[in-house]
Order: C-alpha cells, then structure tokens, then sequence
C-alpha cells in the first residue's frame, strides 16, 4: 500500500472536502437533496387551509410559509393516549428531540427525532411505566389512563438553555409529581396539595395534568377533581368539576433522593418527604385548566380552559394573568376575574355543559409573543395583544375514511423549525417561520449549596 502524501499547505482540504459533501448532500438538515435521494421518510400531508382574519398578508408570512401543511410524523397507535409533550435540547447530540407523554396504560414516554445521520430515528421508547410502577396507589394493568401526564424540563440557573435540564414528570398512577434524576431515581416534588373541595383539608393528588416551569424556577401544576355541594338550604346536592393551579416556589432547590430510595419511595405520604414542601393554590375559578403558557416577559401567565356561565353555557377562553409571586397575603385568586386574552367559544359547538375532551384548549407560544391555541380541527393563532390573526383549518380521516376534525390535547415549537401537535394518537408537525420562545435562564432561583 502507497502511503498518501499531501502538501502541508493543503491539509485542510481533507478535512474540509468531506464536511462539505456531507452538509451538501448528507446533512439531514438538507431535506431536499435526502427526500430526492429517499433517505427522508416521506409523510403524507393533511388537509392544511389558511383564512386570514385580522391579521396582514405580511404578519402572517412572519408566521407561517404558505405552501407549508401539517403532515401525520405518528399515526393512528390505537394503543397509544398521548397527553402531553414537550422539547428537550441535548449539548452532546447537538440537537434536540421531543418527549411525548402517554398516559395509556402503566405509562411510556416517547422520543420524536430526525437524527443526526443518513436515516432519521422517528419514534423510539424513552422512559418506560412512566405513570404507574408499584401498583400500590392503583392497578397499574387494570386502571387504562395510570400513566404520565404532563411533562416538562427543570433547567438550573445559567444554563446554556432553557431547555437542558432534568425532566419533570408527573404520573398518573401514582398520583404523584416526581423530577428524574440522572442515576435514574425518581425524587417526589408533589404527593399532597390542598383540597379544592375544602380549602382546610390536605389531600393526595388525584387528576394532576399539565405542568409549566417558571424562568423564576417555579413549578405550577394542575388539578381537577370531582367536588360534592350543597345546593341551597335543601338536603339535595350536586357534584361540580373544579381546578386548580398550584405553585411550589423554588422546585431547583428540592433536594434528591438516591436510587436506593427511589423504590420505598412510591409507598411514601406526604410525612415520608426528606423536606417540607409547600404547595399552594395559586388559581381557582375554571371547571377545567386546559393549558399554562408563560409570556415573553417571563411574568404573564396565559391560561386556557372553560367555564360555565348562566344563560351562555360553556364558554371556552383564555386569561392573562399577571403572576406576582410575592404578593404579600399570598391568597388564592380567581382566574375569572382576571383579564380575557381571547374568547375561543365562537370555535367550539355550543353546550349547555363543559364536558368532553372537545373542550380542550391547548396552546403553545413563538418568540414574538404570538399565541396558537387549539380548537376541534383547527388552530388559532392570536397576537401579542389578543387580536385574532388567522386560522389554520387542519383536515384528517378517521379509520373508516370519513373527515375527522383533529383535537389537539398539546402543542409545542420545537427547535427545529416545526409545530408540533399532538392529539390521543397521532402526532402532526407544521413547517413554520415563527421560532420557539427562549426564556432566559439567569432569573432561574440559584441552587443551594
């Protein structure tokens, strides 16, 4: 074998020719060239309108690419009960990926990715029995939604993103809030949080959802149950639906637990905790919290969800809330009587009740505060200053080949340039200009030493 020899002074070219090659006709950043070349799954596009509303040509094109559709990434996993998502950014990797939430059974977390080679990875398993492990709270084979709901990642203060960090958790068949640790144990944040029956009484967690977590280093999460009053002065009572949104300030500062302890700690009430928590109601006042968003100043908190009110029925809308964390009394506020960002009834049927999961608003935001929140088939995208922009109509079949409205339970911008939506079992991504909102990390409660 003839030893190959190159000048000095064109060394460079061996490094640089290949890395250019690569990018140009490899990087699976260049669709293009990988779809023409077929090393690109090819997903099949839905249904996908636009209707301008208030908004100009101009703003939308800042929004959205016109020739963009969603396409179905995840399809129809009739084992499958999707309920939350979120994204996650690896420094290693160099690239990020998105956790989806199944609440299913015992419980999955499941990764969404295109890789970083010729062939993208798609769906592969992250995190199994996410929501039920012990059997000791419930049937985790028996109970058909025990698995994770809401999920989100707890970054720490100065780190290079928002979204690098542990992931927080929260499972269903546990009835637990718990933060996974990097030697894989489960360290409880939440078991008990004051009734939103009665406001004397601590109770187990019972019907958790959905969990945000602050660029101040909160976690706020929701809950709803099931409440029995009394109707008037009569004997006769009625069951309500409540929630709520609740706070742990400073969640950072939660110390873990060890592997070893990860196991007893199913079994553990809220007198097992290595540390107090204080958990408290921070919001009350809708039948249903469908979604928490923050706003760009790091200090608005939008929240979704319906109410019934007499002689309009159920009203589905949306609330800015101003979050003062130190507020001095640190009452429980009433979402009601807060601002209404938007009023999204208009997109729903009409119902004398608030039932069902065609209620739901989920909603995620871009980088220049715009909102997009969910509607049954379509998507609402709604400016900084809650005027109504435009609407994107998003058209699906259902297994007998009849026209199926998509009803989102969450939505996410990933850091890949796609929306991300996610319905109980399907996955659709939407090609968009809009980029993901960045929280800064310096705000973030510093870390006890």
């Amino acid at each position: 074998m003839i030893p190959l020899s190159i000048p000095p002074n064109q060394a460079w070219l061996a490094i640089f020719l290949p890395a250019l090659l690569y990018y140009t006709l490899l990087s699976p950043t260049n669709t293009p060239i990988l779809s023409y070349l077929n090393l690109l799954p090819s997903y099949a596009p839905l249904n996908t309108t636009i209707h301008l509303q208030h908004g100009t040509q101009d703003e939308i094109n800042k929004i959205l690419i016109s020739k963009s559709s969603f396409e179905k990434v995840i399809g129809n996993d009739s084992d499958a009960m999707f309920y939350d998502m979120t994204w996650v950014e690896d420094a290693e990797l160099g690239r990020g990926y998105l956790l989806l939430s199944d609440s299913a059974s015992s419980g999955k977390v499941w990764r969404y990715e295109t890789g970083g080679g010729l062939v993208p990875i798609g769906k592969s398993l992250y995190l199994d029995h996410s929501g039920c492990r012990s059997n000791f709270w419930t049937s985790c084979k028996k109970d058909s939604r025990s698995g994770s709901k809401g999920l989100i990642v707890q970054a720490i203060r100065d780190e290079d993103r928002f979204d690098i960090g542990s992931l927080i958790i929260v499972e269903g068949g546990e009835k637990r809030i718990v933060r996974l640790e990097k030697d894989g144990a489960r360290t409880p944040l939440v078991l008990n949080v004051p009734s939103l029956c009665n406001k004397n009484e601590s109770v187990r967690l019972s019907s958790p959802g959905k969990v945000v977590y602050t660029p101040f280093g909160d976690l706020l999460f929701t809950e709803t149950v099931q409440c029995r009053e009394q109707v008037g002065n009569e004997n006769e009572t009625r069951v309500i639906t409540k929630s709520g949104l609740f706070r742990i300030k400073d969640v950072v500062n939660i110390p873990s637990i060890t592997f070893h302890q990860s196991r007893a700690a199913h079994k553990w009430t809220v007198e097992d905790m290595i540390t107090e928590v204080a958990v408290e109601i921070a919001y009350i006042g809708m039948e249903t919290i469908s979604s928490v968003v923050v706003e760009k100043d790091a200090m608005t908190l939008l929240i979704s969800g319906n109410r019934f009110e007499e002689g309009q029925g159920c009203r589905h809308v949306i609330y800015k809330v101003v979050d003062d964390m130190d507020d001095a009394d640190g009452s429980t506020k009433n979402i009601s009587d807060m601002q209404l960002f938007f009023d999204m009834s208009k997109f729903f049927p009409k119902q004398n009740i608030c039932r069902g999961e065609d209620t739901h608003i989920a909603m995620t935001i871009d980088n220049q505060g715009n909102v997009f929140a969910s509607y049954p088939g379509g998507i609402a995208i709604i400016d900084y200053y809650g005027e109504l922009l435009v609407t994107v109509k998003i058209g699906g079949i259902d297994g007998k080949g009849s026209d199926l409205d998509m009803l989102a339970n969450a939505l996410t911008i990933g850091n890949d340039g796609y929306l991300y939506m996610s319905t109980d079992t399907t996955l659709q991504r939407y090609k968009i200009k809009s980029k993901m909102l960045e929280y800064p990390t310096n705000l973030i409660v510093p870390k006890k030493k």
